[in-house]
């Protein structure tokens, strides 16, 4: 039974995804992050008829998350008509669990990711180009991330600009960026930050300052904060981006789960 979650069971969901939590990041972040405690993260414990826990759903803003422990057995059916009742634009789950619903769960488009460990990344002492950007910079960050499909596919320029100043604001989100010419033509920040554990991503570089190196420099820069308050950290590559993951793999990630994402079309 899928059973709306109250503050109390919010540990049981952190017990339940345990040391697992690198393969389900968003979900994870979100809820020790924010709980219950903002109208803009809801969740939903799905228990068997014995009282234990079977699968557990996220919606922060407009994306569901899911995760379970049973990905070879969890109903696909129970799955795809909680998304087809809850109506949101976005579903986001395990590689594997996705592999079930993909030939079932119509008017989505679907993509796979890569979750790479990047604790590797960014150990070696160096200078950079990047700094630490400030609120003043987010208009320009979020005009920069929206000229890219991956983005505009998911959000409108409003909602992405208060995602990022939320999170900005309430120390969820840090943004690194490169400054030239007065303006920001590269970025990367922390999708989620809680203690000891971050997502490191929205690797964006203006077209016309491409193939200067802009993308290692912001990203490893970032990693080298991070690195440096001891916080363990995750990225993410598009399956069909090969050249990317070999880029990382070079500085010395590597892939340790796989994330399936779904977008409504229209």
């Amino acid at each position: 039974m899928i059973k709306i979650t109250t503050k109390s069971e919010i540990e049981k969901i952190v017990e339940y995804i345990g040391d697992h939590y690198k393969s389900t990041p968003y979900l994870y972040v979100n809820i020790i992050k924010y709980g219950l405690g903002t109208n803009n993260v809801t969740a939903w414990i799905d228990y068997s008829s014995n009282g234990s826990i079977e699968g557990v759903y996220l919606l922060y803003y407009d994306c569901i998350h899911f995760y379970t422990n049973e990905t070879d057995n969890y109903s696909v059916d129970k799955l795809i008509d909680f998304i087809r009742r809850t109506k949101h634009r976005v579903v986001m789950l395990q590689g594997a669990i996705g592999d079930r619903i993909d030939n079932e769960l119509h008017g989505y488009d679907s993509e796979r990711n890569h979750v790479i460990d990047m604790d590797r990344v960014g150990l070696n002492a160096r200078e950079y180009l990047s700094e630490i950007a400030i609120r003043d910079d987010i208009l320009q960050i979020v005009d920069l991330l929206m000229a890219d499909p991956e983005y505009t596919s998911v959000y409108d320029r409003e909602v992405l600009s208060d995602q990022l100043y939320d999170r900005y604001d309430s120390n969820f989100s840090r943004y690194f960026v490169v400054k030239m010419d007065g303006k920001v033509v590269a970025t990367c920040s922390t999708y989620g930050e809680v203690p000891g554990f971050a997502l490191v991503g929205g690797v964006i570089v203006h077209p016309d300052y491409r193939r200067r190196g802009l993308a290692a420099d912001v990203e490893n820069y970032a990693c080298n904060v991070l690195a440096s308050e001891g916080i363990s950290k995750v990225g993410f590559v598009n399956y069909n981006n090969s050249a990317s993951l070999a880029l990382h793999e070079k500085l010395g990630a590597f892939s340790i789960a796989t994330l399936a994402k779904y977008i409504k079309v229209g």
